[in-house]
C-alpha cells in the first residue's frame, strides 16, 4: 500500500491538471461599434465549417462593450465563426442606448485554452448623404 501511494498521488495530480468532466474553454472580451463600446448586442460563436472543430456553439449578450462565455458552455479549442449583431427589434431590450441596426458582422477566430480576451471592432455604418 505504501508503494502505491506515490502512484495514486501522481494519478490524482494528472486528473487535476487535465480537469474532470466536460468543461469548456471560457472566453471573454470586448466589442466596439465604431469607436465606442457596444452598449448592447449579441455575439454568437459557432464551430467553423470544415475546420474539424466539434461541439455546439453559443450566443451571449454584449453589455457595455463586454461579453463572457463561461466554461459550462463547453466551447472546445478550435476554429470558430463569430457573428455580432444588435439586439433584435421586439426583443424587449432598451434600444435607446444601442447602436442603430446594422448587418450581421462576421469574422473567424481560433479559441485556445488560456487565451487572452478577444477584442472585436464592428465597423460603424456610414449614413448615406443624398
Amino acid at each position: 500500500m505504501i508503494r502505491t501511494l506515490p502512484l495514486m498521488m501522481a494519478g490524482l495530480l494528472a486528473l487535476a491538471a487535465t480537469g474532470c468532466g466536460t468543461s469548456g474553454v471560457p472566453v471573454s472580451g470586448s466589442v466596439k461599434y465604431g469607436e465606442n463600446p457596444m452598449a448592447l448586442g449579441l455575439i454568437t460563436i459557432e464551430p467553423q465549417a470544415g475546420s474539424g472543430t466539434t461541439g455546439a456553439g453559443t450566443t451571449v449578450a454584449v453589455r457595455d462593450g463586454q461579453f463572457t462565455i463561461e466554461s459550462d458552455k463547453n466551447l472546445s479549442p478550435g476554429k470558430y465563426t463569430v457573428r455580432i449583431s444588435p439586439p433584435e427589434i421586439g426583443s424587449g431590450a432598451d434600444l435607446r442606448n444601442v447602436p442603430p441596426q446594422f448587418p450581421l458582422w462576421e469574422t473567424q477566430v481560433e479559441i485556445k485554452s488560456g487565451m487572452a480576451p478577444l477584442d472585436f471592432q464592428v465597423p460603424e455604418m456610414k449614413k448615406k448623404v443624398k
